[in-house]
């Protein structure tokens, strides 16, 4: 494993521990089909919520949500259809957010946007 997917694992890690204490319920990590992939799947209250992790080192000088390009959404609403059509029962209303995290001298700061696209 190299650097950039071990800050990568960190960082989903400390964004679905973020997700815990806040009660949310993980119910996916890297969830793969052929359409992609999605970082985290989780519910909370009435929602479904597909997350985007993005993590960057302190110090990086653009914010790491920024990367989540226009392409990145539509990928990530298709694997999004995909997870909804191969789990029917699932009736919650599905939702997009973005994890923000920053990671640098044994700290993170997470940053939660909630309906971010």
């Amino acid at each position: 494993m190299n650097d950039r997917q071990a800050l990568g694992q960190a960082g989903e890690a400390a964004a679905a521990q973020y997700l815990k204490e806040r009660g949310y319920g993980i119910l996916e990590k890297n969830f793969r089909c052929t359409v992609g992939e999605i970082d985290l799947i989780a519910t909370k209250d009435d929602f479904l919520v597909f997350i985007e992790v993005k993590t960057r080192k302190a110090g990086s000088p653009v914010h790491p949500s920024l990367s989540v390009t226009a392409r990145k959404q539509a990928k990530v609403r298709q694997v999004g259809e995909v997870y909804c059509s191969t789990h029917p029962r699932m009736v919650l209303q599905p939702r997009f957010d973005v994890i923000s995290v920053e990671m640098g001298e044994g700290k993170e700061f997470v940053e939660h946007i909630e309906n971010a696209f």
